[in-house]
């Protein structure tokens, strides 16, 4: 009993990630729109095993609830590889060591507007717009020459891909993901193929002991792929800025800062 009480605090605890699909939502706003008492990100973990293992890992740290760093664990015997998070700052303060991304936010009614400036060792690389709304998410990247957008339907989350959006010759990738009929946390993910749907990922909330794990598992005949998202409820421990010291625990895998959608002129 005890339990199942544990788990419905829980449940309450993520409030408007409380179904599959919605948490699934809320996975590609990545931490960029952090409500407050809301679940966060904070860590994951990556397996792939098409031709051999391939295991890393991703840690998140943040300053007064938003990212400061996310250190990546090759766990092959490599370096950590540590990507820092800088907000509204003067670009030229830049340390123009390593990877270093520049978040300009603004709001826009219920819109949430940022522009991301990506540099490597001090030179400029590529930079996106990215919306956000309740339900909306939509990135433009100008330098890949592509845009993509993640959207509610009625129960749908549709995501749509278009690459070399800005020639005659763009290429649409569309998946959408629904809801299990019997299991609130359980949803799938289908991927269009020649105008009919493809099962691409089976996809599941897991509670833990201080929040929930998001899990997406693809398989096929030559081997699976598995992510696990590991979120952190704030009642239980508090978003505070840290340092990385130390590797990093297999159990904490990456996911993109940014998820990458759509963007409307």
């Amino acid at each position: 009993m005890k339990r199942i009480l544990f788990s419905l605090l829980l449940l309450a605890g993520f409030a408007a990630a409380n179904t599959c699909t919605e948490a699934v939502l809320k996975l590609y706003k990545g931490s960029l729109d952090i409500k407050k008492g809301e679940a966060y990100h904070d860590s994951s973990y990556f397996m792939e095993n098409y031709y051999k293992e391939n295991p890393w890992s991703h840690k998140r740290y943040y300053t007064n609830g938003k990212p400061d760093s996310l250190v990546m664990d090759p766990m092959d015997g490599e370096s950590l590889r540590i990507t820092h998070y800088y907000w509204n700052i003067d670009e030229t303060k830049l340390s123009g060591k390593g990877s270093e991304f520049v978040f300009f936010q603004e709001a826009s009614g219920d819109t949430i507007v940022l522009k991301e400036k990506i540099y490597s060792d001090g030179e400029f690389e590529s930079s996106t717009i990215v919306k956000i709304t309740d339900s909306y998410i939509s990135t433009l990247d100008e330098q890949d020459h592509s845009f993509q957008e993640l959207f509610f339907s009625n129960d749908t989350l549709f995501k749509k891909n278009v690459f070399d959006y800005d020639s005659e010759n763009s290429r649409p990738e569309i998946f959408f993901t629904v809801g299990d009929s019997t299991n609130e946390l359980k949803c799938y993910e289908y991927r269009m193929e020649d105008d009919k749907p493809e099962l691409y990922e089976t996809i599941e909330i897991i509670n833990t002991d201080n929040g929930y794990m998001l899990k997406f598992l693809e398989e096929s005949s030559a081997g699976y792929y598995l992510r696990e998202f590991f979120f952190v409820n704030p009642s239980t421990t508090a978003i505070r800025k840290q340092r990385p010291s130390v590797k990093i625990s297999p159990k904490a895998r990456y996911f993109d800062l940014l998820g990458r959608y759509k963007f409307s002129k």
